[in-house]
């Protein structure tokens, strides 16, 4: 059935970079199902998280709105019920809502409102969504939480791979066991038996992987040869922010070597093959219920994973690309643009881009910009000139001096990984990118500033290089007109009731 508002699946991985796949120039990993979708729609080369961590990413892709204007300034921290959220709006005008997959954006309550008092028409879990069925990292899945062999897939992944900073295995489970499978079967169950025909649907499909524990069952964990994982550059870490060094430290990355890094990036992209397979079969079930020409499919991740880049490990408080920029894959009906862009977009442009497409007003205050008017090949759409990250809590970052214990080496599992800790992410920072150049800033005086062009991989920091002082300060401007401009509006002033506007319209 056609309605006059497109479907919407909306497809996020956790903690996986562009660079993890062959649409962005990866020589081993090969997804085709990835593949076929971005022959069908267009790759964004250019596209970025607005937070390196999991629930700040996520709020701000699901309010189209700054972590530093919604009060998300750090992981576990959850979207505040008054926001108002891309579901809740989706919903109002028609929509039948699903999450299958990590949640880590909406609370379960809205009791806990950081604002103190619940709203009206609060943005919690189950008042937005109409369906939920969510997976937590490992393979828990919800209606398979009782299944013995899934719990047994999860209990070794647990126990093997996730307390150590660089702990990964083969998972002795059956794929149909894990939770990348289960939610394959979640989704194509809920596009046949679930879902109302009778009014368009927005699903978020939202897998945990492959975020840790890095793990997979056969053929997904040997199916990438070690031997031909390439290496990112080595980084001495010199004349870069001391909070990398400690997390370098931390992380006992110091103890790696390249062989353990490659073996760890081939389980990492396993777990990424058995996630495009699994889309495979997803897409094939909407081609076959005729949904094709009425669905737009999004797939992209919410931060990336260093995988060794730079010396780290997972996700940090820092602004590499190998942290920020992600995979995004758009698909829409009738689209005849470019196959690939380079157009710049952030996360926070999903929610006013999909409410275009369905042709539903964008709510005061939302931040991000629409790629609507490319998507439908308006020739008058400007592309942004730059993007921004942001990233930190407030306090000081944490100093090398200040290490008492740390791990002996990469599986000790006495102290978890580093990124967990909330000092990991003391001390706040913005990133202004461009095509060009990147400049990071930080409350307690630290930069960063690097030629992208010609450094590419982030290794050669500029910021104190006297040459380089009219593009520092170019870009500082840039940053603090951007501050300026992005200072939350809402709520929104209705206590002024005089105004010039009418004496305007008079003389129009």
């Amino acid at each position: 059935m056609r309605y006059d508002k497109p479907n919407i699946l909306l497809i996020e991985t956790d903690q996986q970079s562009a660079e993890t796949l062959s649409l962005y120039g990866n020589p081993v990993l090969h997804t085709p199902a990835l593949e076929r979708l971005a022959e069908q729609g267009v790759v964004f080369e250019y596209a970025f998280c607005n937070y390196p961590a999991c629930s700040p990413s996520r709020s701000s892709m699901m309010t189209g709105r700054y972590a530093s204007s919604i009060g998300v300034h750090a992981n576990h921290m959850m979207i505040n019920p008054a926001e108002t959220t891309l579901p809740q709006v989706l919903k109002a005008n028609g929509y039948q809502t699903a999450i299958i997959g990590k949640n880590h954006a909406f609370m379960r309550t809205a009791q806990f409102s950081y604002g103190g008092g619940s709203p009206e028409h609060p943005s919690t879990l189950h008042e937005v969504f109409d369906y939920v069925r969510l997976a937590d990292h490992g393979h828990m899945v919800d209606g398979y939480r009782d299944d013995p062999a899934s719990i047994a897939a999860h209990e070794w992944a647990q126990k093997h791979c996730w307390y150590s900073p660089l702990g990964y295995g083969t998972n002795p489970a059956a794929p149909e066991h894990c939770g990348t499978y289960l939610l394959g079967e979640t989704m194509v169950d809920y596009l046949e038996s679930v879902r109302n025909t009778d009014q368009p649907f927005f699903a978020w499909l939202s897998f945990p992987d492959p975020h840790t524990p890095y793990q997979a069952p056969e053929p997904y964990a040997s199916m990438i040869n070690p031997a031909d994982v390439p290496l990112p550059p080595k980084d001495s870490l010199e004349n870069k922010p001391e909070r990398q060094r400690v997390a370098h430290l931390m992380d006992a990355m110091d103890t790696a070597d390249d062989e353990l890094i490659r073996r760890v990036r081939a389980m990492h992209y396993g777990m990424i093959k058995f996630i495009d397979d699994t889309l495979g079969k997803i897409l094939a079930t909407v081609d076959q219920l005729g949904l094709t020409d009425n669905t737009v499919v999004i797939f992209t991740s919410d931060h990336g994973d260093s995988m060794g880049a730079h010396g780290l490990i997972q996700k940090h408080n820092a602004f590499y690309d190998s942290f920020n920029r992600i995979p995004f894959i758009v698909r829409m009906p009738d689209y005849s643009g470019p196959r690939r862009t380079d157009n710049m977009v952030e996360l926070v442009d999903i929610m006013p881009t999909l409410l275009e497409l369905a042709g539903i007003p964008r709510p005061y205050g939302l931040q991000g910009r629409s790629l609507a008017p490319f998507l439908q090949g308006d020739p008058s759409y400007t592309p942004r000139e730059f993007v921004i990250i942001e990233s930190g809590e407030q306090g000081e970052p944490m100093k090398e001096s200040d290490i008492t214990v740390r791990p002996e080496h990469p599986f000790d599992e006495r102290y978890f990984v580093w990124c967990a800790y909330r000092e990991a992410w003391l001390g706040r920072g913005k990133s202004i990118r461009t095509h060009d150049w990147k400049l990071n800033v930080y409350t307690n005086g630290d930069g960063e500033l690097y030629d992208l062009q010609r450094d590419p991989d982030e290794l050669h920091n500029l910021f104190h290089e006297s040459e380089y002082e009219s593009i520092r300060t170019a870009l500082e401007r840039q940053l603090l007109v951007w501050v300026m401009e992005h200072q939350d509006r809402l709520p929104e002033n209705t206590t002024v009731n005089i105004s010039y506007s009418k004496y305007m319209q008079k003389s129009e």
